[in-house]
């Protein structure tokens, strides 16, 4: 490969700094060399040194002929004679220094040519080194985005250039952004192969119950005992099995229709008193304003019920308060829905959204799936944390719509 063909970008980087260091330096070196040789070839008595000293000679020839008695001229050719002496001289010592100096000085030129050019090298290989790690990194970032590797960790101090931290910072605001994509298509994948199985066993269940139900109400008129005993069970697992299949047929399907306001405090506390017995008593804190929202309210209230029944069911055993707390922050409102049951086991603290997973021995997983979907498509978050006293901590966070009132004390019912 030849030099004027070199492909890659330090090379490129490196060639281009030392034509540009390497060039001018060589042309005044050469340059410097041949004004010095010039000089030296036309000083001392070469030059015009030998003309005045042959002239001077014949002058004072010519009065040293003449037989002057005048002592003033006498003076002034005695200082005549000793200056062009000393003069002579001097030029007859510079010339055999300048032939002497002419003689080494293409070594000397050479000398300089090397160092110049070894100082040139240098600084283009530092250069080209500095310009072409950086973008050998950068390349290396985009390959580590393209297989979906992490990224190396930020450091706290960096000695690159603003431009280069700035596409570093570019970069990993790039990588994030398709990680986030990444995971959003995976979950939009999972949530569409769940979706199509869920409504596939909701319509297998379905088909049978109504036969079901009508063969146990049957079975269950007019018996007694041990039989109509066996025809209640009956009645009620295939109600479990109905509503079974409508979870089922509700994952995945968005709400229609129009959204309205929903006063979250209003609905908190309709829950609150519909799931509050004396063992697992539900206590609210809620606003004294309207802490209102837009939402379709039967879609809203299903997923805040699935919370507050499963706060519920994780204190029957043991009994204690459910809390739920409706509160605002800037521009969110604010569900929280807290228990001091078991908690939630640490490893399932981040896969505890997916269908698939439960902590219920009878559960389907579909529930806190349901009560994701449900807040995501009312541009909200939902997260889950264990208490440090005990118990679970749910808070669902949705888009303030409007405030009622000034009054923004807090009230609690049991």
């Amino acid at each position: 490969m030849s030099v004027l063909r070199v492909r890659s970008f330090q090379g490129r980087i490196f060639l281009a700094i030392l034509l540009v260091v390497l060039l001018p330096a060589a042309v005044a070196v050469v340059g410097g060399a041949l004004t010095l040789r010039s000089i030296g070839t036309r000083s001392g008595t070469l030059g015009a040194w030998d003309a005045v000293a042959e002239t001077g000679q014949a002058l004072l020839d010519a009065v040293e002929r003449s037989g002057t008695t005048d002592p003033a001229v006498r003076e002034a050719a005695a200082r005549h004679r000793e200056a062009l002496s000393g003069s002579v001289r001097m030029s007859r010592l510079y010339a055999f220094v300048a032939q002497r100096a002419i003689r080494v000085l293409p070594l000397v030129a050479l000398a300089a040519g090397l160092a110049v050019a070894a100082l040139a090298f240098l600084t283009a290989r530092m250069l080209s080194r500095g310009f072409g790690r950086p973008v050998a990194e950068l390349a290396g970032w985009t390959e580590r985005i393209a297989r979906g590797d992490p990224l190396p960790p930020a450091s706290e101090e960096s000695d690159s250039m603003r431009e280069l931290d700035t596409l570093r910072h570019a970069l990993r605001r790039m990588a994030d952004q398709i990680e986030e994509g990444r995971r959003k298509a995976v979950e939009n994948a999972r949530m569409r192969s769940w979706t199509h199985l869920a409504r596939r066993v909701a319509h297998e269940i379905k088909n049978p119950l109504t036969a079901m139900r009508m063969a146990a109400a049957s079975l269950a008129h007019g018996r007694e005992g041990a039989q109509a005993d066996a025809a209640e069970v009956l009645l009620d697992e295939i109600q479990r099995l109905d509503e079974l299949a409508r979870t089922f047929s509700q994952y995945g399907r968005v709400p229609e229709g129009p959204r309205s306001l929903v006063d979250l405090g209003e609905l908190v506390r309709l829950l609150a008193a519909r799931h509050a017995s004396d063992r697992v008593p539900v206590q609210t804190s809620t606003p004294s304003r309207a802490v209102m929202v837009e939402a379709h309210h039967d879609a809203l209230e299903r997923a805040l019920r699935n919370l507050v029944l499963n706060a519920v069911e994780a204190q029957e055993v043991s009994g204690g308060v459910v809390e739920l707390t409706v509160a605002e922050d800037r521009g969110w409102a604010l569900v929280r829905v807290e228990d001091r049951g078991p908690g939630i086991p640490p490893e399932l603290l981040e896969e505890i959204w997916n269908p698939d997973v439960t902590t219920k021995s009878r559960g389907t997983g579909l529930g806190l799936a349901l009560v994701r979907q449900t807040v995501a498509h009312h541009d909200g978050e939902v997260s889950v944390a264990n208490r440090d006293e005990g118990g679970a901590r749910f808070e669902v966070r949705l888009p303030l719509a409007a405030t009622l009132g000034d009054d923004t004390s807090p009230r609690g019912s049991a």
